[in-house]
């Protein structure tokens, strides 16, 4: 097991979509992917705009399946991790400022609101990472709340007659015997 390196996971989209920096941030959160799970979005807050980090930026991700934000403390050392299914976010706002964005996002898997609060966030990464975020919330609460596809049962006897007959299995004499018992 020792000097063993641990293999790479295979990813579901393509890294060439994404600049250099943003390849970096998902190169930090990789191992975390859910098979097939496709990262559409990427945006690093801010180290040097109004209300950024300069040491320990957070980063998020929006995938196919949920949201993912990358919290760095201890210097860079470590970080937090918070995945969020789309289905369990209750609200998102988006505020634009004169340089860059803050995305709020109120979800019960937040423990106080500071954790869903995301300042300093690039406009264009902030608004496009607001569409997929709305595109697969929509997407979550049609399949919540599609209409049930209920099978009509309408194997009375008598049909069950007709669909043997029809089928060969039983006479025409044995229909009519067996519908007069019926009736």
């Amino acid at each position: 097991m020792l000097g063993r390196k641990k293999e790479e996971p295979e990813l579901a989209f393509d890294m060439d979509a994404f600049d250099s920096s943003e390849q970096d941030e998902i190169n930090r959160v990789k191992t975390f992917l859910e098979a097939a799970e496709i990262i559409k979005a990427v945006a690093r807050q801010s180290k040097f705009m109004p209300g950024g980090q300069l040491i320990t930026p957070r980063t998020i991700f929006a995938t196919n399946r949920r949201l993912i934000i990358r919290d760095p403390n201890t210097l860079g050392l470590r970080a937090d991790l918070n995945s969020i299914p789309y289905s369990q976010i209750n609200n998102i706002k988006l505020e634009k400022g004169a340089f860059t964005s803050e995305i709020r996002i109120k979800s019960g898997q937040f423990e106080n609101d500071d954790q869903g609060y995301i300042p300093a966030i690039p406009k264009k990464k902030a608004a496009k990472i607001l569409g997929i975020i709305n595109e697969y919330i929509r997407e979550a609460q049609n399949y919540h709340n599609a209409p049930r596809i209920v099978e009509k049962n309408d194997d009375d006897p008598l049909t069950i007659l007709k669909k043997r007959l029809a089928k060969g299995e039983i006479t025409k004499a044995e229909y009519e015997d067996l519908k007069s018992a019926l009736e």
